[in-house]
């Protein structure tokens, strides 16, 4: 980052006097509410930046790491200063929360120099509270409860020249970033959509023909049929052989005969029997729920072709990596057959056809909220919030996604929203529901 536009943004910050909140909303990137106006301090090594931004950023999780913990102390704080360590690269936070038992000073020091870029809270002495990035092995090592020496400055340091920041200055630093970086995010989402796609198209192509399964489970039970009726004339030695030729029980007057193969692990012919009965089974029931396999493969390919169109419309990087796989949470280790992600570390389900709208709405809880598309049929959707506040940039996002995943590509849209409590299927994954609110939307 540049050390003219820091010191320019630091004279900016110290117009302010509360520190409403400050909160990790990705890996890297901390919001911070300075009496209501949000900026972002990016903290990514190498790409260390701050700015504003036009719409709310939302992340796909919700951070309790003890460095976000110990964040709630600049909730509700006086700013009582902010300026720039000499000329290092360094943006000095100094505040003090009203709330305390016990009135104390702390900062909080953004460091934006290269590679060991940082975020680290400080008391009045100094001392190590907590930091975004814990370092040992250095010459400046960042350590809980062991006091930070501060960075030499430069020897030769370049002239720089206040930059003079407004809110214009800060959104025009968003845009370039997020064009910077969003090409590159959409191309890797789409790359990773895609090839999800082709294992579907896959799965689809070597599913075996309705044909093929009845002539399976036909042929296995005349297997199964024609060794039962000789059982009694079967000699264990027979087993060592790859197949046993047998007359046909089927057709009493032929002399025509039926070549059994003989399976691996086979240790009789009653087992071998009762092998080609499952398997005569088995088949018979893929031919019956094949349609239904071919429904849900075909249901999974356009979801995913919605998602590769939603993230081809993305205008911010958080919402490239909404549907990016999740490490799964102890609280949702059950498997579901609906899809999962997630907004701002809130569980969001979505079913892709009847049945799983069906399975998402019988998972769900009371106190979680239902989404669906006024007067269209498309896929239910849960936020499984329970009793915790629903923010509304959540609840706005999770509809502008559902939008987005209907099949009707443009014209306006409305979604009603109520608590899951409210909503009585009827029949199938068809709802009445009522005491709801509703959205606008247009696609």
């Amino acid at each position: 980052m540049n050390l003219g536009l820091l010191k320019g943004i630091s004279a900016y910050f110290a117009r302010f006097s509360k520190v409403y909140w400050c909160r990790r909303v990705d890996d890297n990137l901390l919001a911070l509410n300075l009496e209501g106006k949000v900026f972002y301090l990016d903290l990514t090594r190498s790409q260390g930046m701050i700015f504003c931004a036009s719409e709310a950023i939302l992340g796909t999780k919700s951070y309790h790491a003890p460095f976000d913990v110990k964040l709630t102390l600049c909730h509700n704080a006086r700013l009582l200063d902010s300026r720039v360590d000499g000329d290092n690269r360094i943006l000095q936070l100094y505040f003090m929360p009203q709330n305390a038992y016990k009135k104390q000073e702390f900062s909080l020091e953004l460091e934006f120099t290269g590679k060991h870029t940082n975020a680290i809270l400080l008391d009045s002495r100094r001392v190590v509270i907590e930091a975004l990035r814990h370092i040992s092995e250095s010459r400046r090592p960042v350590r809980v409860g062991k006091v930070l020496e501060p960075l030499p400055q430069p020897t030769s340091p370049k002239p720089s020249e206040i930059v003079a920041v407004g809110e214009g200055l800060l959104e025009g630093l968003y845009e370039e970033r997020t064009q910077r970086l969003l090409h590159t995010a959409k191309a890797q989402q789409i790359k990773a959509i895609e090839s999800r796609e082709a294992s579907l198209v896959r799965l689809l192509r070597e599913l075996p023909s309705l044909d093929l399964l009845q002539e399976r489970s036909k042929t296995y039970s005349l297997y199964a049929h024609t060794l039962t009726a000789h059982l009694h004339e079967l000699e264990r030695e027979d087993l060592r052989g790859e197949c046993v030729e047998l007359r046909d029980c089927a057709q009493l007057d032929s002399k025509k005969s039926v070549q059994i193969p003989i399976l691996e692990h086979t240790q009789s012919f009653s087992q071998l029997a009762q092998q080609y009965f499952a398997l005569s089974k088995k088949s018979a029931k893929k031919a019956q729920n094949l349609h239904l396999q071919i429904q849900n493969l075909e249901d999974s390919l356009r979801f995913l072709q919605a998602q590769k169109a939603l993230i081809a419309q993305a205008k911010t990087l958080a919402d490239t990596k909404i549907f990016s796989p999740q490490k799964s949470h102890k609280r949702f280790k059950k498997q579901q057959n609906f899809e999962v992600f997630f907004i701002d570390g809130m569980k969001i389900g979505v079913g892709k056809n009847a049945s799983q709208n069906l399975e998402l709405l019988k998972s769900a809880s009371g106190e979680d909220m239902w989404l669906h598309i006024c007067d269209i049929p498309s896929s239910h959707m849960i936020i499984f919030c329970g009793k915790a506040r629903l923010r509304d940039e959540v609840l706005g996002k999770a509809g502008e996604i559902l939008v987005g995943l209907c099949g009707v590509k443009a014209g306006n849209f409305r979604v009603d929203y109520t608590r899951r409590k409210f909503v009585k299927i009827t029949q199938g994954a068809n709802v009445v529901y009522g005491k709801y609110q509703s959205l606008e939307y247009r696609k």
